[in-house]
């Protein structure tokens, strides 16, 4: 694939991604409700340990409640790169260049 081609599908999927919310609106209340219960930690407190580690510009997240895992997406040189975080721990779970 070319690399003008390349850009401009990473910029589509990055213009697509909610920039501030972490989760779909269902799953919000879920989130909330494990972070108080101190089952996983604040998701911008694992987003900002991710972003200042990764080179690239963040364009969004996903939370996954089934691995309790976030899913985060960095655009970097051009492509998008996944980074999956244990949401318990902070901890990397698998990435792509992280």
């Amino acid at each position: 694939m070319n690399r003008p081609l390349k850009l401009l599908i990473a910029l589509a999927v990055a213009a697509a991604a909610p920039l501030a919310t972490p989760v779909s609106a269902g799953i919000e209340d879920q989130v909330r409700g494990l972070v108080l219960a101190g089952e996983i930690m604040p998701f911008e407190t694992i987003r900002n340990q991710v972003a200042s580690r990764v080179k690239g510009d963040y364009i969004g997240a996903e939370f996954d409640a089934a691995t309790l895992t976030y899913r985060f997406r960095f655009l970097v040189d051009g492509s998008v790169k996944n980074v999956v975080v244990d949401a318990r721990t902070g901890k990397r779970a698998r990435s792509a260049n992280y």
